[in-house]
C-alpha cells in the first residue's frame, strides 16, 4: 500500500482508476450493510431478540459456535475494509481532528459491535440497544469516510499527504484489532473442536457412537479454500507492518507465521482422509498461528507507542 502515500493517485491514472472502483465498490459494500445487517439481526430490540433467543416466550440461545463464528467473519471483514478505506481517506483536505474521529469512531465502533454480541449472550438483552447504536456510528463514519474520498478523486480536488502520525494510528488501531480477532478465534476453536485431539479429530473425522458424521469432501473444501486467500491476504498486511520495527528473523518470523496458516487451514484435509493423528498438527499449527498473531500485534502496538519503528508505513 505504500502507493497511497508516496505518490500522487490522481496523476497515476491506471492507480487512479483502480483507487475510483475501489470506492465505487466500497459504496456499494457500505449501502448493502444497512440492508444486510437488518435482514440478519434486525434493527430494532425486538428482531434482535429472535436473532439471539428464537422465541421471547420459550428463549433458545443462539449455539455458541454459530455466534462466535458469525463475529469471526465480520470482525475479518470489518478490519480490512477500514484499513484499505482509511488509507486512501487520509488524502482528503480536511482537518486531522476529523481523519482521527472518523477513522477512529469506525475502528472502535466497527471492533465492539460484534463483541456487544457476547455481552447480550451472556449478560442482558439491553446489550442489544449499544449493539445497534455501535452499528449505526461504524456503518454512518464509514459511510462519510467513503463518500468524503469519492468527492476527491471525482472531483477537481487537490489530495493532501498524509501525516505520519495518522498512519501510525491506523496501523495501531489495525493491530489492536488483530489482538481481538486472535482472541475470538481461540475462543471459537475452543467452542467448535475443543483442545483435545480426540475432540479435534472427532470434528473432522466423525465418531459413530456420538452420531457424529465425518465432514465431506465438499465441506471441507468450502472452508479451507476461501481461508487459504482470506488469512494469505490479512497475515500479508500483519507481517508486512513488523518489517518496519526492529525485530530480528524478519524472514522467518514471516515463514513461521504463514507456514502455521497453511498448516491450519489443510491438516482438517489430513485428518479427515489420511490419519486422525494429525489433529495433534492441527493444535499445534492453530496453537502457533494464534501466538504469532498475539505477537506481531503486540511488537508493532508497542513499536508505535514507544516510536521506537524504523518506519511503519502502509506500504
Amino acid at each position: 500500500m505504500r502507493f497511497f502515500i508516496s505518490s500522487n493517485i490522481k496523476n497515476n491514472y491506471p492507480l487512479y482508476i483502480t483507487v475510483v472502483l475501489f470506492l465505487i465498490s466500497s459504496f456499494l459494500y457500505w449501502l448493502l450493510g444497512w440492508f444486510m445487517y437488518h435482514h440478519k439481526y434486525g434493527l430494532s430490540f425486538h428482531k434482535q431478540m429472535f436473532y439471539f433467543f428464537t422465541d421471547p416466550e420459550f428463549p433458545e440461545p443462539i449455539p455458541l459456535g454459530q455466534l462466535l463464528e458469525d463475529i469471526h467473519i465480520q470482525i475479518f471483514l470489518t478490519t480490512l475494509f477500514i484499513l484499505i478505506l482509511a488509507s486512501i481517506f487520509v488524502h482528503k483536505c480536511v482537518r486531522d481532528k476529523v481523519k482521527y474521529t472518523l477513522i477512529g469512531v469506525s475502528f472502535t465502533a466497527g471492533m465492539l459491535e460484534p463483541v456487544a454480541s457476547l455481552l447480550v449472550y451472556y449478560i442482558s438483552p439491553v446489550f442489544i440497544y449499544l449493539k445497534i447504536l455501535l452499528f449505526v456510528l461504524f456503518q454512518v463514519s464509514c459511510g462519510i469516510m467513503v463518500i468524503m474520498s469519492l468527492k476527491l478523486y471525482l472531483t477537481k480536488e487537490k489530495e493532501e499527504p498524509p501525516e505520519r502520525s495518522i498512519l501510525y494510528t491506523i496501523v495501531f488501531l489495525f493491530s489492536v484489532s488483530t489482538l481481538l480477532f486472535a482472541t475470538l478465534n481461540f475462543f471459537l476453536f475452543l467452542a467448535k473442536m475443543g483442545f483435545s485431539p480426540s475432540s479435534v479429530a472427532e470434528y473432522y473425522a466423525g465418531n459413530p457412537q456420538k452420531f457424529m458424521r465425518p465432514k465431506s469432501l465438499y465441506g471441507l473444501l468450502d472452508v479451507v479454500t476461501p481461508h487459504l486467500l482470506a488469512m494469505g491476504v490479512y497475515l500479508f498486511a500483519l507481517v508486512h507492518f513488523a518489517f518496519f520495527t526492529n525485530v530480528r528473523k524478519k524472514a522467518l518470523l514471516s515463514a513461521t507465521t504463514l507456514g502455521f496458516a497453511f498448516a491450519d487451514n489443510i491438516m482438517g484435509l489430513g485428518i479427515r482422509f489420511w490419519d486422525t493423528a494429525f489433529a495433534y498438527l492441527k493444535l499445534i499449527s492453530f496453537l502457533g498461528l494464534t501466538l504469532c498473531m498475539v505477537y506481531l500485534s503486540l511488537l508493532i502496538s508497542y513499536s508505535i507507542i514507544r516510536h521506537r519503528a524504523k518506519a511503519i508505513v502502509l506500504l
